[in-house]
């Protein structure tokens, strides 16, 4: 019985960047939501399941290394990759989270979600 799609949920404030990740990771076969804030992001992740975050690091109502804690609140088994080209990394906790410099390609980070395992709940 085949698993179903991984729910992938998308925190970019660059409005065509966001889209087109989505489409991209749709056609690899994510579930994925997509949203432009970090409230907007718990809002979502308070409502349904997510397994996997894709977070840009500067957004418009704060940090996405500062949503980390907070989606790991409603969600503790959460993978999450923040992506940035405004910083590389340093400020980070990598033991936390993956780190990806922008400009990086959904085909990049699909091969890294395959790498980071479902919990065992699923």
């Amino acid at each position: 019985m085949a698993c179903p799609p991984r729910h992938l949920l998308i925190v970019e404030d660059n409005h065509s960047l966001r889209q087109m990740l989505t489409w991209e990771f749709e056609d690899l076969g994510y579930a994925v939501t997509s949203v432009d804030c970090c409230s907007a992001a718990l809002a979502v992740a308070s409502q349904s399941p997510i397994d996997l975050a894709l977070l840009d690091y500067n957004l418009p109502d704060g940090c996405g290394a500062e949503l980390i804690s907070q989606l790991r609140a409603i969600h503790p088994d959460l993978q999450i990759v923040i992506c940035s080209g405004r910083t590389n990394g340093q400020a980070i906790d990598q033991t936390q989270c993956r780190f990806e410099p922008k400009p990086v390609t959904a085909k990049k980070l699909h091969g890294l979600f395959q790498t980071i395992r479902r919990p065992l709940s699923h």
